[in-house]
């Protein structure tokens, strides 16, 4: 956490349990509970540190390697999708992903990783939407029932991938991540594609629901006003 790390660790040399470890590092206090901490580690971790301060063992340290280049993933998405004017239904036909990742290590995974945030984005643009009790706060879409993710039988059966599978200079094994890239790229080219469809409509929202498409193809207001994110 903020080029650094917060972790509990026990004595296993001493044949210490984790509780028992956390005991002695409560009783030891100072750098060893967290009471302590360096002076050059990062505000973020050294929040982190603080928090747990006192409760076990806590080792905090910095990371000092010298960072270069963007070791951050980059992913382009593109889909064809199917706006039923009659309905506001959007049907999503086709999808490619294409991410650079550094070195492919892992081909299979790296789909797996690719087309699962694609599905997590197709969710997040057209059916997870945020509704709240405006009179106590609470979320009324906390299920699965409720926020409504996407099912295979809501995206392309066959949805491709490819890697530019250059090697990052910058990391020893020449790889980057691919965590959350796919699914802000796949929702961002979804609301692209429904925008083409109406003709250069923009919702500026998410998601894009089947009244908000009929009332822009019929030239209608919207429901929602300006900068109102929830319902």
């Amino acid at each position: 956490m903020g080029n650094g790390r917060v972790f509990l660790k026990s004595d296993s040399s001493k044949g210490l349990t984790f509780a028992e470890a956390a005991q002695q590092a409560i009783k030891l206090g100072g750098k060893y509970s967290g009471k302590e901490l360096p002076k050059e580690l990062n505000p973020i971790t050294a929040r982190a540190a603080t928090g747990l301060a006192g409760q076990g063992l806590v080792g905090v340290a910095k990371d000092n390697l010298p960072i270069k280049g963007a070791p951050f993933a980059f992913c382009a998405t593109f889909v064809q999708v199917e706006v039923d004017l009659e309905t506001g239904h959007v049907e999503i036909k086709e999808c490619v992903e294409v991410a650079d990742c550094g070195t492919v290590i892992h081909p299979k995974n790296l789909g797996n990783q690719l087309t699962g945030g694609a599905v997590q984005g197709f969710g997040f643009a057209l059916t997870e939407k945020h509704v709240f009790d405006t009179k106590l706060g609470l979320a009324a879409t906390k299920g699965l029932h409720g926020a409504k993710p996407l099912t295979f039988l809501d995206v392309p059966l066959d949805m491709q991938w490819e890697a530019v599978n250059q090697p990052d200079k910058y990391n020893p094994v020449g790889v980057k991540g691919i965590g959350e890239p796919p699914l802000g790229a796949a929702a961002s080219a979804v609301l692209s594609a429904i925008s083409d469809a109406l003709g250069g409509v923009f919702f500026n929202r998410t998601p894009v629901t089947c009244d908000m498409i009929l009332n822009a193809a019929e030239k209608k207001p919207q429901s929602y006003k300006p900068l109102e994110v929830n319902v």
